[in-house]
């Protein structure tokens, strides 16, 4: 069992509401979760917020020892020896369940990790709920993987299901052992949910008909942040040597993209610079980019610094794959890309139909290169004209403002 901090160094504000939240890493891209959970801490009747995030495995603790942890997990586990439960702005705590095997569809195998991270997650909420005395909790929950037991384990006011991902539709073999658990986690989450946000118009048509207490809580953007404390004093050294004009490319670098896209730009345009900026994932894609002359890998980079490289490029893209996973997203590239005031180009996927004012969406491949010549042939006063319609309408998507509305549905339902 990891440290956990002496009750006595916590008060308690007020007789107000406790967020006990099950979902993802604290300490990557902000997300929807952390973006929505700082804003939500402001509110004078939310106490706190019991972030458990992702567990970490004894397996990838001997990968951490040998030195062969993906940056991202090697982070989470220095954390973790050295202060157990951190506490993050103020009243979040986030708290890292650690479980024995990795997730695998092997039968045995998975029940025990389930078995061991619900006791763990339990044992975790009591404890606070003791020592703080705890009455009024928030269940919040926004992924369908092992948490779905824990609904009926853990005294509640409200359960929250906040989804914005299709995760059965993410599964690539829908008949292995864990594609079967999540779906059926999803549809018994979705189905108890007091109340469910999702993020994107298709997540909200897909799970209407099995919850009608559900709302469309879209993405959104932290704007102060864009408004010029991301830009970098000095071009950094991996751009300083890559020519103009430079497409930029910010997150997961995976079998979403449209491989087939990269390379007919990497064709038609050789004098187009192509920036990717994220984690690669398979060995196979990661040759396959390395074999166009026109991409520039430059890795996994902090939140603050892969925005600021935005600044510095001259059209943001999306090339995802048409798919059922990306039609069922509400990209959160779109809003940043919008806030950075850069040209956005993206393929047709979840989420662009918000913002087809100010939004190139290329139908095909061929046209996503022929937007992408448009953009990159502005004239000043249009350049000037389409900035100043991006930072209007994304003026209205800030996470402060979903924060707002999420806030008033749970009191409403309370």
């Amino acid at each position: 069992m990891f440290p956990l901090p002496h009750y006595s160094n916590l008060k308690r504000t007020n007789m107000g509401y406790t967020i006990v939240a099950i979902t993802n890493e604290w300490d990557i891209f902000r997300r929807r979760y952390r973006s929505l959970f700082s804003e939500l801490i402001k509110f004078d009747n939310i106490d706190y917020i019991l972030f458990i995030e992702t567990p970490l495995t004894f397996y990838s603790f001997i990968r951490f020892i040998l030195g062969k942890m993906n940056r991202r997990d090697k982070a989470r586990w220095k954390r973790v020896l050295k202060e157990g439960m951190v506490g993050r702005e103020g009243k979040i705590f986030i708290i890292t369940p650690i479980v024995p095997f990795p997730s695998v569809s092997i039968k045995l195998v998975l029940q025990f990790n389930v078995f061991w991270l619900n006791k763990l997650q339990v044992y975790i909420i009591n404890y606070y709920k003791k020592k703080l005395q705890l009455e009024d909790i928030i269940l919040w929950i926004n992924h369908p993987y092992f948490s779905a037991n824990l609904v009926n384990q853990i005294s509640h006011k409200l359960f929250c299901y906040d989804l914005c991902d299709d995760y059965n539709a993410k599964e690539k073999h829908k008949t292995r052992l864990i594609a079967r658990l999540i779906k059926q986690n999803d549809y018994y989450l979705t189905r108890n949910a007091d109340i469910m946000f999702v993020s994107s118009k298709k997540l909200f048509q897909d799970r209407l008909p099995i919850n009608p207490n559900i709302f469309r809580i879209p993405n959104g953007v932290n704007l102060d942040f864009f408004k010029g404390t991301y830009s970098l004093i000095n071009e950094p050294a991996d751009l300083k040597h890559v020519p103009r004009p430079r497409l930029i490319y910010v997150g997961n670098i995976s079998t979403t993209i449209d491989i087939g896209l990269l390379q007919l730009i990497n064709k038609t345009h050789p004098e187009w610079s192509l920036v990717m900026i994220g984690p690669l994932h398979g060995k196979a894609l990661t040759r396959m980019l390395e074999k166009l002359n026109s991409v520039r890998l430059l890795g996994e980079k902090p939140y603050n610094e892969a925005m600021a490289y935005l600044k510095i490029c001259d059209v943001a893209i999306i090339p995802y794959l048409k798919t059922p996973w990306s039609i069922s997203i509400d990209s959160l590239k779109i809003y940043n890309y919008i806030a950075s005031g850069k040209p956005v180009v993206s393929t047709e996927i979840g989420g662009v139909e918000n913002f087809e004012n100010v939004l190139f969406v290329g139908k095909d491949e061929e046209d996503f290169v022929w937007k992408i010549e448009i953009v990159l042939n502005e004239l000043k006063d249009q350049c000037i004209q389409r900035e100043n319609k991006q930072y209007e309408l994304i003026s209205e998507h800030t996470w402060q403002k979903r924060a707002e509305q999420i806030y008033n549905l749970m009191m409403a339902q309370l």
